[in-house]
């Protein structure tokens, strides 16, 4: 309703309430303005001037209280003026100018009765129309932002959310809900509800088209159902009563689009309603637009699925296309085809002459999963061609697709029955749906593409999708058998003989053409000893750092991703990087030593045992209290809960600190920590920073601050700062395990402002002092001296400080203790 409706609508409703109080009003003036005018009995006046006063009672009282009210002031004249005013005088004798007076007196009360009945009821009139032309129009307003909103949306959640949000308004609703006919025409599944208890929708969200509810009578006649009431609703479905939740009014519509009906709406209210033919229409004109919004959504989203196929198969193509390592190039396909497609994906290949199917790839999103089929894979072992009952061999066998569009249980409990390792399989996994494509390429049948869903169905468009899929990766395999064909006949490149990395070039019988500079100093091995040789001849580990290395076509526009591997060597054990480009005569290889970026890895390693060491220790002291605490067979004290409570609580505390340093530590690798530096008193700031660390440091460690000259003032952020300071004094005291003193000096010079914490521990060895801010590096990784950490409180330190404008700085000798200085700029 738009505002001036809203406005009017009080005004209608008052002047509705006024013709009881014009009746009582016009009763009361009727009584006593005739007797006002007969007090003029006791004067002697003209008989013509209380006629007239009588005439004026009359008429007043018609127009304050209508025709009944003027007849009444009639009869309350002429009997008082028949008795007084007309000759002879106070008699009941006939009299001729009585009954003129009785006429004229009736007359003017009907008279003026009936105009007045019309000047109100055309102005009654005016007002209703008005009242139905600013409703019309809010109507109109409203249907338009309806029809705006329905335009605007491109989903079909958008369409439900337009039509649950602006409809329910516009329907003057208290909740809505929609429902899609499914493509068998016989069901009616709930997409999105708003103002329904979920309780109440559960038991509806999916219905049969000829079952006997309101959505399901829309749907199935094309009419749509109006309920004044809950009790309408109830007596004519009995099967709502008690099961839908309790309401008023309610309107069922259906949605029906170019093609015929698609689906329905319902609409209930808060109060019992009436439903004319014009509210009807509003709810049958906005349940059209609905189903004509929700088409074209469906319509673009379908457009927008044929664009995401066509990208799919695009970018299958190019990823086909750019190599022609076979393994290598189907196990790029088949992680593409699970992210978009399928969850799983196999794909198997014939062997020729021995009529064995080979699963050469399996793929899963989940890694665990994949590799759970792997190590099935690995104890099957190939299938028969001939085997009847496999869908596999049965596609290769006869070159026809299988689509599955719901697997029947039958069939997978017939398969658990028959194969005991089919059973272990379906124990492990759910198939609800299934596509095998057979991969051929011309006449000759190259293996299957099999595809899997567990918690969807596939439809027709998959099916097509997986069709042409399928052509494309067998006209891959193809190629790379083309390939190695010719692979084996071409002549060896020469490789580069000097660069950073080593290169390796085996001909066509694996034997070593070249073998670089940087080659013999990451294997140990000289140019001269591997020449003319194979490479396992010389270094025994080259089987595994080949069968593990990647390889592609040396046109191809995209390199071979590198594989890394360790290597034994003559010299020692290291990490190298290894990828190998096919070309016509052979293989070359490119070796990079990667042991130190993967001493990295390492350190994140250590920091993961390190964590989880950390992590445990506390939890399990939390649990350990906790369990006492919860044993009902200890009387415990108040003291000895207390100190359990104790331990709860400072054992929380340490984890809250390890986690806080972890999280810290990534933020401000992904730059996601804000600091605001203001002018910052140090004295104030180190002096709370020892009183705190007090309460927990060794007995045998003296905390001690020293301030040379005034106490600087440093622009700084406080709370950031204060954790700098807190993890350098946690360091000195925990690499102080003999104890002694730790000290915090002070001293301002040049504009600077230095904080150095000093303690007389182990020391750093010399060469580790700009190692010891590495994110999780540790001095004593092995705990040797029982001293842990997460190995990030120097990290986060420097990083703090530098963030602040200042930099971190330590200075140490072994066995001597360490002083670690914070540079900031002065405020």
């Amino acid at each position: 309703m738009t505002q001036r409706a809203a406005e009017f609508s009080p005004a209608v409703a008052a002047r509705a309430l006024r013709p009881a109080r014009r009746r009582v009003a016009g009763v009361s003036v009727a009584l006593a303005a005739p007797a006002a005018v007969s007090l003029l009995a006791l004067g002697n006046p003209h008989e013509e001037v209380p006629a007239l006063l009588y005439v004026l009672s009359v008429l007043v009282a018609t127009t304050v209280g209508g025709r009944v009210a003027g007849l009444v002031a009639a009869a309350a004249s002429i009997v008082p003026f028949y008795y007084f005013f007309i000759t002879p005088y106070h008699m009941w004798s006939v009299k001729a100018d009585g009954a003129l007076a009785v006429a004229v007196f009736a007359a003017t009360a009907l008279l003026g009765g009936e105009v007045l009945a019309r000047q109100r009821g055309a102005r009654a009139r005016a007002e209703q129309e008005a009242w139905s032309s600013i409703e019309a129009l809010g109507t109109t307003v409203r249907l338009q932002r309806a029809a705006e909103s329905l335009v605007s949306a491109r989903t079909p959640q958008e369409v439900l959310d337009a039509v649950l949000v602006e409809g329910a308004g516009l329907a003057e609703a208290r909740s809505g809900l929609i429902a899609a006919l499914s493509e068998d025409g016989e069901w009616l599944e709930v997409l999105a509800s708003r103002g329904y208890d979920t309780r109440y929708v559960e038991p509806f969200r999916r219905i049969r088209v000829d079952d006997d509810l309101p959505l399901s009578e829309t749907v199935r006649t094309g009419e749509g159902v109006f309920l004044r009431s809950e009790q309408e609703r109830d007596a004519r479905y009995p099967g709502l009563a008690g099961r839908a939740q309790p309401g008023h009014g309610l309107v069922a519509v259906p949605l029906v689009g170019e093609s015929g009906p698609i689906g329905g709406l319902v609409f209930s209210f808060s109060e019992d309603q009436e439903f004319p033919p014009e509210r009807r229409a509003l709810k049958l004109a906005l349940a059209r637009q609905a189903a004509l919004a929700l088409e074209r959504a469906r319509l673009s989203v379908a457009e927008e699925a044929l664009r995401e196929r066509l990208s799919f198969l695009d970018e299958a193509t190019a990823l086909l296309n750019s190599s022609l390592d076979l393994e290598q190039t189907l196990e790029r396909l088949a992680s593409l085809a699970v992210s978009r497609l399928a969850d799983w994906c196999a794909i198997d290949v014939l062997t020729e002459g021995t009529n064995e199917i080979d699963r050469l790839i399996v793929a899963h999103q989940n890694p665990e999963r994949r590799r759970w089929a792997e190590e099935m894979r690995a104890r099957t072992g190939p299938t028969r061609l001939g085997e009847e009952y496999d869908l596999t061999a049965r596609v290769i066998r006869t070159g026809e697709p299988e689509f599955l569009r719901e697997v029947p249980q039958a069939l997978l409990d017939e398969a658990a029955e028959r194969d005991p390792e089919a059973a272990e399989v379906l124990r492990e996994i759910s198939i609800r749906s299934a596509i095998a494509l057979p991969l051929q390429a011309g006449e000759r049948m190259l293996g299957a593409l099999m595809l899997a869903a567990e918690e969807r169905s596939f439809d027709d468009d998959d099916f097509v999708l997986a069709q042409q899929l399928a052509a494309r990766a067998a006209i891959a395999i193809e190629n790379a058998r083309l390939y190695g064909e010719a692979e084996r006949r071409a002549d060896a490149a020469l490789a580069l003989a000097y660069v950073g990395d080593g290169v390796v070039l085996l001909d066509r019988e694996g034997r070593v053409r070249f073998w670089n500079t940087a080659a013999a100093a990451i294997t140990g091995v000289r140019g001269e000893d591997a020449v003319g040789r194979t490479p396992e001849e010389i270094l025994p580990a080259w089987a595994e750092l080949t069968k593990l290395a990647e390889t592609s076509d040396a046109g191809a526009p995209e390199p071979a991703r590198a594989v890394t591997v360790p290597l034994e060597t003559p010299r020692g054990d290291c990490w190298v990087a290894v990828t190998g480009v096919g070309f016509d005569e052979g293989v070359v290889y490119a070796l990079r030593d990667v042991t130190d970026e993967l001493a990295l890895e390492q350190a994140r390693s250590d920091f993961v045992t390190t964590a989880s060491h950390e992590l445990r220790t506390p939890l399990a002291a939390v649990y350990g209290a906790a369990r006492t605490l919860r044993r009902p067979d200890l009387d415990l004290g108040s003291e000895q809960g207390q100190r359990l409570l104790e331990i709860v609580e400072n054992e929380t505390e340490r984890l809250t600190r390890i986690v806080s340093q972890i999280l810290l530590a990534g933020q401000l690798e992904e730059g996601r920590v804000d600091l605001r530096t203001e002018a910052t008193h140090l004295g104030s700031l180190v002096e709370s920073v020892l009183a705190a660390a007090r309460l927990h440091a060794p007995e045998d460690v003296e905390l001690r601050l020293a301030v040379e000259g005034e106490a600087a003032l440093a622009l700084a952020d406080e709370d950031k700062l204060r954790q700098v300071l807190v993890n350098l004094l946690d360091n000195a005291i925990k690499y102080s395990p003999d104890g002694g003193e730790v000290t915090v000096e002070l001293e301002s010079r040049a504009g600077r402002a230095l904080v150095t914490v000093r303690d007389r521990g182990l020391g750093i060895p010399a060469g580790e002092e700009e190692r010891v801010f590495e994110k999780f590096y540790r001095l004593d990784p092995g705990q040797t001296r029982g001293i842990g950490g997460s190995g990030l409180g120097l990290y986060i330190s420097r990083e703090l400080v530098s963030r602040m404008g200042g930099s971190l700085i330590v200075q140490s000798r072994p066995g001597e203790g360490a002083a670690f200085v914070v540079d900031l700029p002065a405020a």
